[in-house]
């Protein structure tokens, strides 16, 4: 606030045009001061709220940094489970070749209808990996978008399903031979 001090007595020898021009001059200097102090409030209330509303974004971004970094553990979990089944259904198809060959010997026509299902379940396979890696790029291009953790969390869960449903057919398969073989 401007300090008001009381006129000296050579301005009060002034004529009276003057000293009221000067006493008006520092009354809107007063008044210039105060809208400025005015807008200091507001700007540092401004400001306050600004600096609460950074503390809350940050929080926020923590929490969503901890949840993306708990969403890509649970994708690797399930990505070295699909590499489980992978290797697995890569050794039923192994296991399928070789009883393949083995049937062929005996019976060409019963050996060529395995040989195609051992290619059908070799193209899923190799489409099942090929969605693996598809994930993989979309998880690492993606991995600070939560929601595209979701989907890539629900695309593992179909592939899971898909897998499951290889291996029961891979046993089916099995069971056919021994059957037909029996």
């Amino acid at each position: 606030h401007p300090v008001y001090r009381s006129p000296t007595k050579n301005e009060l020898s002034f004529p009276q045009e003057e000293y009221s021009a000067t006493f008006v001059g520092s009354h809107s200097l007063e008044e210039e001061n105060c809208n400025i102090e005015k807008k200091y409030e507001d700007l540092k209330r401004q400001l306050e709220k600004m600096e609460i509303e950074n503390k809350e974004l940050a929080c926020q971004l923590k929490k969503e940094d901890e949840s993306l970094q708990w969403s890509q553990l649970q994708l690797e979990e399930k990505i070295s489970e699909c590499n489980g089944l992978t290797r697995q259904l890569e050794l039923a198809l192994e296991e399928g070749r070789k009883m393949v060959a083995e049937e062929l010997e005996k019976m060409s026509w019963r050996g060529r209808a395995l040989q195609t299902k051992m290619l059908v379940l070799e193209a899923e396979v190799r489409e099942g990996q090929e969605k693996k890696t598809q994930l993989l790029c979309i998880f690492h291009h993606n991995k600070k978008h939560h929601e595209v953790h979701l989907r890539l969390e629900n695309s593992l869960r179909k592939s899971e399903n898909k897998s499951q449903s290889m291996r029961n057919y891979v046993q089916f398969l099995r069971a056919s031979y021994i059957i037909t073989l029996g």
